[in-house]
């Protein structure tokens, strides 16, 4: 009972990431050769890991709320004699 419902999802699982939008999921499941399959592997984690690092730049700068103020300072002694 348990073997055929993991089965079930297995392939559930599989016609899913076959049918993906995300186009390197995919190519990792409809690629026949396997040399294939580790650059599609390889090539969806590193883009995967640029993306996560960029999301984690982006937030923490956000989160540090950084600003800068100018001001100017305008004395009357300066200009009336």
């Amino acid at each position: 009972m348990a073997s055929e419902q993991s089965s079930r999802i297995r392939t559930d699982l599989r016609k899913f990431a076959e049918s993906t939008s995300v186009r390197g999921v995919s190519r990792i499941f409809k690629s026949g050769d396997g040399v294939l399959r580790i650059l599609w592997v390889i090539a969806v984690v590193f883009c995967a890991a640029v993306l996560v690092f960029q999301l984690y730049s982006i937030v923490s700068q956000y989160l540090r709320y950084e600003f800068s103020t100018a001001t100017k300072e305008d004395t009357w002694s300066n200009t009336v004699r």
